[in-house]
């Protein structure tokens, strides 16, 4: 006898649990037509008034709590999709950033070896070399001195070349005025 009224106890107890188990799976799902007005409203107001919250719940005979939670749990989603997003972009910045930081130390160490070369050739000019003294002087002299000061900056330890905020300054080997400049002519 104690064994059947063992045996209804659990049974009264699993009913009870599949009972609250259904009615909670009830209470927390909404039907397509409420989501799609939920998500309607949401697209206008993210946040809803106490007011508007009544009479939406009344709408959709949902209770008010259900309403708000759906709000919150909505904000949640668009958040972090927010936040996802901006990550995205954020993210394809900084290769971006990358890539053309690299771009330029290479280009930079190529401008650095051509002006070195320079520099052997004009250590050379001024041995006697009379080919390159030649092509110095069809060169204004604005354009030699400019070109002797990087040359000296490179015997100092200074390219002179990169601003601190990453610009190239002209100091005379890309100077628009030195356009008669043969010697720029010769390395390209």
């Amino acid at each position: 006898m104690m064994e059947r009224t063992q045996r209804r106890e659990e049974e009264k107890s699993e009913m009870s649990i599949t009972k609250k188990k259904k009615n909670k799976i009830n209470k927390s799902r909404f039907s397509d037509e409420q989501i799609r007005l939920l998500e309607s409203i949401f697209e206008s107001d993210t946040k809803l008034e106490p007011r508007k919250k009544l009479q939406l719940a009344r709408e959709l005979e949902l209770q008010p709590r259900q309403v708000s939670i759906w709000f919150q749990n909505r904000r949640a989603r668009w958040k972090s999709k927010q936040i996802e997003h901006d990550y995205k972009i954020l993210r394809a910045n900084y290769d971006s950033l990358v890539s053309r930081f690299e771009s330029l130390k290479k280009e930079k160490e190529s401008l650095l070896s051509e002006l070195q070369m320079i520099n052997e050739l004009l250590g050379k000019a001024n041995d006697g070399n009379s080919d390159i003294k030649d092509l110095l002087k069809g060169s204004s002299g604005k354009c030699e001195e400019e070109l002797r000061r990087n040359t000296n900056s490179i015997d100092t330890g200074h390219s002179g070349l990169m601003n601190v905020d990453g610009g190239f300054e002209s100091s005379g080997l890309l100077d628009p005025s030195c356009t008669n400049s043969h010697w720029l002519n010769f390395w390209v």
